[in-house]
């Protein structure tokens, strides 16, 4: 009868399995989670200059951390338009306007189609984002 004594490699599986497990924290997460974010915050920037002279609604766009929705494993972020009041310098009250239209002006949508247009680069974006920095937790190993 053979037997082999499997309790060096169960040792070494389970250091390697901590590490990845360390290396995947909240730091980490952030970090894929925004660069998601970015990709359609920049898209969306785009699609507002589009129909925009100023550039004041492109400039207006923003990602925001959800914090009461994010913890250690997942992150939440919203790309979304610092409204603003009307008349105050630094928001663009008016993008639901431009985004969805009145009774008088068609809609010119700027935030779904950066939605739609970039669903697969953003993925992209968050696991190549993650992968690196993984790697640079874990050394290279």
């Amino acid at each position: 009868m053979i037997t082999f004594d499997t309790s060096a490699l169960l040792d070494a599986f389970n250091q390697l399995t901590d590490k990845i497990t360390d290396a995947v924290g909240e730091p980490t997460v952030r970090a894929a989670g925004f660069a998601g974010a970015d990709v359609f915050r920049d898209e969306a920037k785009r699609n507002a200059m589009a129909h925009q002279r100023t550039g004041a609604l492109a400039r207006s766009i923003v990602v925001k951390r959800l914090v009461e929705e994010s913890d250690g494993t997942r992150q939440a972020y919203l790309v979304t338009v610092r409204g603003g009041k009307p008349g105050v310098k630094g928001g663009a009250f008016y993008w639901r306007f431009v985004e969805f239209g009145t009774a008088h002006s068609p809609a010119q949508p700027f935030l779904r189609p950066a939605y739609e247009s970039k669903k697969q680069a953003a993925a992209d974006a968050v696991m190549r984002t993650l992968a690196q920095k993984i790697d640079e937790r874990l050394g290279g190993q």
